[in-house]
């Protein structure tokens, strides 16, 4: 799964000390309005920032309710800091088999939904502190619009680049909002030293979080890089619409821009529901069922108890795995960056990997999958080569039990080696498996695969070999 996770570069403060024209005239609002018991620490200071009132109450609004629902959570037995996948579907994480197929709603409810307590903060520290700043500068109509519709945009970007992804959190829109200000800052003349710092602050706020979104696989960049350019673009029409002079005309131009959006956004959600793969349809039967939340659920474990006729713990076993049932369908995966693709059935899951690029698993039954696609000191051949020989002596002679052959896979050739192992179990016991291994080797360009799979049984086998008929690598 990945979610969206706040802003982690929060100490790119933007420091509003004293400075002519309109920027100045929008700290001194927020002071006058947002702050008024800053001087007197020990009266609600904290407590005020919840608390709507005239010309700030988008921003409190919007904290109280982002906290609402993950009590709401709470109290309905979601974990505080590690809510399984399962609960935030339930509670409308943003899913694009289920997205797509009828649940159009979690476009909008998946940016009300936190993965945990700490998920939760950071986003909303990040919404107070630009909250703070913004809605006395744009005015708070125009900040709850620009809130909606990065947030909106954020889960169609999301759908669009990570549609196997659970999807959940406030930080695409919160990613709108800075878009929102940032374009606020190129339009607005008045204190331009200050204004210029403001402007590099937020850029390197804006940059750096994008960044750390690269590096971490557990950040849906999508989805921030959709909330910020709706903001952003948001920020340039209602400048414009402020250049106008008569108000009535401002206000047609800045609900025109809206619009536009909104429509932009219907066209292309549209798109995605009519262009959805066929399975997607199957996925939303299991979830329906309540099959596929039964596979989820069990499959975070192993390991499951045995009792006896008292109904007392006994031993522990562990579970091999789930075969296929009719109620099980296949579901599509591909990565973008390496050109790879293939499909696997439902009662197998994706598990994270600090060791590989894609992983999932089925009780002890499990694929990885790693691909590099440039490396200057690396041989494409003689990685090939260690392939094949890991399943010989120095001689060439294959072990026993094993085999080395060439396979073509949807017009790509693949090394493949099988070899017997033995999974060790607590009490000097083992479980039979045999582990082959895909090998895709390239020249020019370099590109290497290594997709590795074990299996404890002939029909883990068989589901194995179905997932490898599916392998599907695009030549650059």
């Amino acid at each position: 799964m990945n979610v969206r996770k706040a802003s982690q570069a929060l100490s790119a403060r933007f420091y509003f000390a004293s400075s002519g024209g309109e920027i100045q005239e929008g700290r001194e609002k927020a002071d006058e309005t947002i702050l008024p018991s800053a001087a007197e620490p020990g009266k609600g200071f904290f407590l005020s920032f919840f608390v709507p009132r005239r010309g700030f109450w988008v921003t409190p609004l919007l904290l109280d309710l982002n906290f609402l629902v993950f009590l709401a959570m709470c109290l309905s037995g979601v974990g505080i800091f590690f809510p399984d996948n399962v609960d935030l579907l339930h509670w409308g994480a943003d899913f694009a088999p289920l997205t797509l197929t009828g649940d159009y709603w979690r476009v909008l409810t998946c940016n009300y939904v936190h993965v945990g307590l700490i998920h939760l903060a950071m986003n909303m520290y990040a919404l107070l502190f630009i909250g703070l700043f913004l809605e006395p500068l744009a005015g708070s109509r125009r900040m709850a619009m620009a809130y909606v519709l990065s947030g909106l945009y954020a889960s169609l970007a999301s759908l669009s680049v990570n549609a196997e992804w659970i999807a959940a959190g406030a930080s695409g829109a919160i990613f709108g909002l800075y878009g929102l200000f940032f374009a606020y800052l190129l339009l607005r003349r008045g204190g331009e030293e200050r204004r210029k710092t403001l402007l590099v602050s937020i850029a390197f706020f804006i940059l750096y979080n994008l960044l750390f979104g690269m590096r971490d696989d557990s950040v849906d960049n999508a989805a921030h890089v959709g909330g910020l350019g709706c903001g952003f673009l948001l920020g340039l029409a209602y400048g414009m619409s402020d250049k106008v002079r008569e108000k009535s005309k401002r206000m047609v131009v800045a609900c025109l821009a809206e619009f536009v959006l909104l429509s932009e956004f219907v066209c292309w959600f549209s798109a995605l529901t009519h262009g959805m793969p066929s399975d997607y349809q199957d996925v939303r039967e299991v979830w329906r069922s309540g099959l596929l939340e039964d596979y989820i659920r069990n499959g975070e474990s192993d390991i499951l108890s045995e009792e006896d006729g008292m109904g007392q713990n006994t031993e522990y076993t562990v579970v091999e795995g789930w075969t296929m049932t009719d109620q099980d369908v296949w579901i599509p995966f591909s990565d973008e960056a390496s050109g790879f693709s293939f499909r696997y059935p439902s009662n197998w899951h994706r598990k994270p990997d600090r060791w590989s690029d894609f992983r999932i698993e089925n009780g002890l039954n499990w694929m990885t999958v790693e691909y590099s696609d440039a490396a200057a000191d690396t041989d494409a051949r003689k990685m090939k080569d260690a392939l094949k020989r890991s399943v010989c002596d120095e001689e060439g002679r294959l072990f026993d039990g094993c085999t080395c052959e060439t396979v073509v896979l949807n017009g790509t050739e693949f090394v493949k080696v099988s070899s017997p192992q033995r999974i060790s179990l607590a009490g000097k016991k083992w479980i039979e498996a045999r582990r082959t291994t895909y090998g895709y080797y390239k020249d020019n360009p370099l590109r290497c695969m290594t997709i590795v799979q074990w299996a404890t049984s002939e029909s883990f086998r068989k589901e194995m070999d179905e997932m490898a008929q599916s392998f599907f690598i695009r030549e650059p």
